[in-house]
């Protein structure tokens, strides 16, 4: 398995270990926040896609789409560990992120590239959601010889539109997500956030 990788997948069970999250991360409750964070990441990239002009910075509108992607990856890498299916398949080739930021998309021909990179991952999600959606809520899926057989598929065909949607904007979603966990290491404190599945908006942690 890749390095950065495996490092992320120990960084992530470590994070949710420590919160003792194990209990919120079925495989079901994870497909339908994969399915919210691929929306929040359309959401975010809609301006780059908009024939009105976008008033907000190039620079933010780039750091909430990298902080969008890191959050789909996350996600998506913890339903892989948590249905037992290795991860590396899906995410092998992923690009390597450059020192200096590249151009994004611009050209008709790249929008519209980015568009259909944008709802395939959103059709792949949902396929993925509606292997789940009507399997009951446990944690294991050691009983679940079906989704055994139509999760790996399914994931990986996810993974692969994700990573399409990132090399098109030229971001490592692995590199991404692991700034991403990073972020929540500290929006999550472990005293405030073990046991809750409270989202930190909702945490005392007196700063939002």
């Amino acid at each position: 398995m890749d390095a950065n990788l495996h490092r992320l997948l120990s960084d992530q069970r470590e994070f949710v270990r420590v919160r003792e999250w194990e209990q919120f991360h079925t495989p079901k409750n994870l497909a339908m926040a994969l399915g919210g964070e691929v929306g929040e990441l359309a959401s975010a990239i809609g301006p780059l896609l908009s024939d009105t002009p976008h008033t907000a910075p190039v620079d933010a509108i780039r750091a909430d789409v990298v902080d969008e992607l890191g959050d789909v990856t996350l996600y998506l890498l913890r339903l892989y560990d948590v249905a037992g299916i290795d991860p590396e398949s899906g995410f092998d080739g992923v690009v390597v992120s450059s020192a200096e930021p590249c151009p994004w998309p611009s050209t008709p021909a790249e929008l519209f590239a980015l568009a259909r990179a944008v709802f395939d991952l959103a059709g792949t999600a949902g396929r993925l959601l509606e292997s789940l959606q009507w399997e009951a809520n446990a944690a294991s899926m050691e009983s679940h010889a079906r989704l055994a057989q139509d999760l790996p598929p399914r994931l990986n065909a996810t993974a692969e539109s994700l990573r399409r949607v990132g090399e098109l904007l030229g971001v490592d979603v692995v590199h991404a997500a692991a700034a991403k966990n990073g972020k929540n290491v500290t929006k999550y404190p472990v005293e405030l956030s073990r046991g809750s599945s409270r989202k930190y908006t909702e945490l005392d942690t007196g700063a939002h």
